[in-house]
């Protein structure tokens, strides 16, 4: 009977050491990471104002599908999710506490829009919850990282680009009267102030700014105001819709400036595409990229270029491959992936915003030959380089690049 009730005991105890241990093993994996998952997700504008970004999720979702085919982080297969905030902070707010707190999200990644994400910022870093990669490039999501230090941007700054911008201007356009269109909140006043500051002396060239709402129905009154100052540069500060709307309408009211400059979030082929159809004179137009255009017939025997078709046509048949938003998609869940490897096994939210700090990438398919990701602790631009674009023909058009690939474009 002793020996008997020792042999219990001893199960017992095994089964309690098992148990605690398993107990242990869960309890140290940070959430969204299971034995063979990682959930990570973020809002997009599927529908609203800003509904033609609303490809990008599924371009993400549809490179993760690809890559995981054959390929696990550690074992583990991302879990992809996502909701419509249609572009509006007060939908953004409580779609992302149901991603951290019933989803149970790992990160939060890729979410679109500036306001959006001024929105959820406070509550992600109050819950350490990593708020990475987003779409947006405002400066302050890499320069407060002291404040917001689970916040890491994931498009080239809107300052820098501007400061592209300005430099082009005043080398080949001195005599340019510069009319500017710009969306009224923090993408669009952050971008204009820094247009004026990296213009210097030049900023008096600026003889008119027009805001405009984003959920407006049109922007004939400003446009109608750009014409009337006798700007001759037309600056495009605008997210899709408007900016399309503009183009269109500086066509139909007569006014041809000699140039005009279109700002990275709206110069998607296909945003050109249909500027064109709807009327727009969009030959010559500017704007900026930090990688390839797949749609450069140049750029068709591109081995990335090649792979992206390819993926589209089989995991995403429905996507635009002529929208620019697919391709740097491809890139953001590129570097997703990289970042989840080298988080640690198993993976740790901090784990993942050090991998994002310490980056060193020379071979990031989806960027320029030559362009470098570099970020430190104190240094949190992912992209901090970008080459000019000219827009050559009309609804068949295409961007070509021209100039160098420029660096040290931060905020």
């Amino acid at each position: 009977m002793g020996r008997r009730l020792k042999v219990i005991a001893a199960i017992a105890a095994v089964t309690l050491v098992g148990s605690a241990t398993a107990a242990m093993s869960a309890r140290s994996l940070d959430p969204g990471v299971t034995s063979s998952t990682i959930t990570i997700g973020g809002t997009y504008p599927l529908t609203g104002p800003a509904a033609l970004y609303g490809t990008i999720p599924y371009a993400y979702q549809a490179y993760f599908t690809w890559w995981q085919r054959n390929h696990s982080i550690n074992g583990r297969k991302i879990k992809w999710i996502f909701y419509d905030d249609q572009y509006d902070p007060s939908q953004t707010v409580p779609l992302t506490q149901k991603l951290v707190e019933q989803n149970h999200v790992f990160a939060i990644v890729g979410s679109l829009g500036t306001a959006p994400n001024l929105a959820i910022r406070p509550y992600l870093n109050q819950h350490h919850v990593p708020q990475v990669l987003i779409a947006t490039g405002d400066p302050f999501w890499n320069t407060e990282y002291k404040r917001y230090p689970w916040t890491i941007g994931g498009l080239a700054s809107y300052s820098g680009e501007a400061k592209l911008f300005a430099k082009f201007i005043n080398a080949k356009v001195p005599q340019a009267k510069i009319g500017v269109l710009y969306q009224n909140d923090a993408y669009g006043t952050v971008y204009l102030a820094s247009l004026k500051k990296y213009l210097g002396s030049g900023a008096s060239k600026i003889v008119d700014a027009e805001p405009f709402d984003v959920t407006a129905p049109d922007v004939v009154q400003q446009m109608l105001k750009l014409k009337a100052s006798g700007a001759n540069l037309f600056f495009d500060i605008a997210t899709p819709s408007p900016s399309i709307k503009a183009l269109v309408t500086a066509t139909k009211i007569g006014w041809h400036p000699a140039a005009t400059i279109v700002n990275a979030v709206s110069a998607s082929t296909l945003f050109m595409q249909l500027a064109a159809k709807a009327g727009a004179d969009v030959n010559g137009a500017i704007s900026a990229t930090a990688g390839p255009n797949p749609n450069d017939p140049a750029n068709a025997n591109l081995p990335v270029i090649k792979q992206y078709k390819s993926i589209m046509t089989q995991y995403y048949p429905k996507g635009d491959v002529n929208d620019a938003n697919n391709f740097a998609s491809f890139g953001g869940a590129w570097l997703t992936i990289y970042a989840l490897q080298h988080s640690g096994n198993p993976p740790t939210r901090k784990g993942l915003i050090n991998a994002l700090t310490h980056l060193n990438i020379a071979n990031d398919p989806y960027l320029f030959p030559g362009y470098r990701i570099h970020t430190t602790p104190t240094q949190h631009f992912i992209y901090d380089k970008l080459k000019l674009e000219r827009w050559n023909g009309d609804v068949t058009g295409v961007w070509k690049p021209f100039g160098p690939l420029v660096g040290n474009l931060r905020g």
